[in-house]
């Protein structure tokens, strides 16, 4: 048993560890030389030594090399799906706001023409006054890229620089995002209940965290939407003040989370994948 222990504990040493014990033995042999002043020996022996130790930190450096570049590897496949996710997430999102941008519009056509916006069919409008008021935050997550630079990494420098850049797109929309609009709570505040409930359920779904505003909107059997109440909403002038600053704010943000985001996110992608990516 003790054998097989010493054998079992022989089979973990590595190369470098055996140099040592190797140049550890001819120091030894080297101090015998000088007793019995055999030079051309010593001369031997040492060179041997410099040369095991030299060869002994090479591969020990090599390894530690070898085992950095595999954990970069690593690292870059879960950067990779971070990114496909912060992109995804910003695609829905940007995607959204320009449904509402649109909605909007739609709104302010109605009450800058003048006509009654309905008459016995107000679902429409209804769906557009909610559509308008929806809003989102923008919440990136950069959990394994913050580690990689704790790290010194990505070894390629214009991975950070995309990212970077990406980041600050991202960081600038959310400081825009940061504060619900007006028109949201003001609106919110006027329709009934009743057709916000019918609203939620069949113009509103979430799928794996990702918010969807349907249109157009099948209107639900039995809900009577008074036109006089769409008609009061419509008049009041801050609904329309609001309205027009959260729609111009809100097709920005769309277009920037749908256009330039998503282009950078892609040169992003491709070089990770080690494909060659113009600079702007």
């Amino acid at each position: 048993m003790l054998q097989l222990a010493r054998g079992r504990e022989n089979q973990y040493k590595s190369p470098v560890d055996s140099l040592f014990k190797e140049s550890s033995v001819l120091l030894r042999r080297i101090i015998e030389h000088v007793k019995h002043q055999n030079w051309t020996a010593v001369a031997i022996d040492f060179v041997i030594v410099v040369l095991g130790v030299f060869i002994g930190i090479q591969v020990s450096n090599w390894n530690e090399r070898l085992a950095f570049e595999k954990r970069e590897q690593v690292l870059l496949r879960e950067l990779r799906s971070e990114v496909a996710q912060n992109m995804a997430d910003a695609q829905s999102k940007g995607d959204a706001f320009l449904i509402g941008a649109r909605a909007a519009r739609r709104v302010l056509n109605a009450i800058d023409g003048g006509a009654a916006p309905c008459t016995d069919e107000c679902w429409s409008v209804v769906v557009d006054l909610m559509h308008a008021s929806q809003w989102q935050q923008l919440l990136s997550s950069w959990s394994t890229y913050e580690e990689l630079r704790r790290e010194g990494l990505p070894s390629d420098r214009r991975i950070i620089d995309l990212i970077e850049k990406y980041r600050t797109y991202s960081h600038q929309v959310a400081l825009v995002l940061s504060t619900q609009p007006a028109y949201r709570g003001l609106v919110r505040g006027l329709i009934p209940i009743n057709v916000q409930d019918a609203y939620w359920e069949s113009c509103y779904v979430l799928e794996e965290a990702i918010e969807v505003y349907l249109h157009p909107c099948p209107a639900p059997d039995n809900l009577v939407i008074e036109p006089a109440i769409v008609q009061a909403i419509l008049s009041k002038p801050e609904i329309a003040s609001n309205l027009r600053e959260w729609t111009s704010i809100a097709r920005v943000v769309g277009e920037t989370l749908t256009e330039p985001q998503q282009a950078l996110g892609n040169d992003i992608l491709k070089r990770i994948d080690g494909q060659e990516v113009e600079r702007p």
